[in-house]
């Protein structure tokens, strides 16, 4: 009972962890999306077994460093926002488990590509249809891509960075897979 104590402990100082992160990182670059919030999204997929409290990382993020930022322009691309960022939760799932090879190549490159593209992608269609003042063409469309391809580089570096610096602190910290300790830990409860 003691060791789950410990757990839920350990699991709550990661969540606060994860969202400051987030936070100080939205804050700290709210302008070039250079930010930690798709990697602290995805490590949580990964961290936590249960979804909803990992989807709660990236929707907390937003909510607090939103409090601060300049308000969006329209609702939905608010919601369209929101609803991209919870994305790399699930990607972070797959780095769940052992995996060698390609396939461990092939899912660390799912996260850290991903989520500035589908951010990247639905964010400025949102844009186009729902704020901006491009023309409601195909040509309009492609202008505003065009226009926001340094926000999507400015992304992706940051994905790729904070993905490197969060998973690489993880692996200095000595944890094992959160699933491989809950295993363990209901093993010992049973005993």
């Amino acid at each position: 009972m003691k060791d789950s104590h410990l757990q839920t402990i350990r699991d709550a100082l990661v969540l606060a962890l994860l969202i400051g992160i987030g936070v100080a990182g939205r804050w700290g670059q709210p302008e070039w999306c250079f930010t930690p919030t798709a990697a602290v999204a995805v490590f949580a997929g990964f961290y936590f077994s249960r979804t909803a409290i990992a989807a709660l990382v990236p929707l907390a993020v937003l909510v607090i460093s939103d409090l601060l930022l300049p308000a969006y322009d329209s609702v939905a691309v608010m919601i369209a926002t929101y609803a991209v960022m919870t994305a790399p939760v699930f990607f972070g799932k797959l780095l769940r488990g052992r995996h060698s090879g390609w396939s461990t190549a092939s899912r660390w490159a799912i996260c850290g590509l991903a989520p500035a593209v589908l951010f990247f992608l639905s964010t400025n269609f949102a844009v186009w249809a729902f704020q901006s003042d491009y023309p409601k063409t195909l040509a309009g469309l492609a202008t505003c891509y065009w226009a926001a391809i340094p926000f999507f580089r400015s992304m992706l570096a940051g994905d790729v960075v904070y993905l490197a610096a969060i998973f690489g602190c993880w692996a200095l910290a000595g944890m094992r897979q959160p699933e491989t300790d809950r295993a363990e830990q209901r093993v010992q409860d049973r005993l």
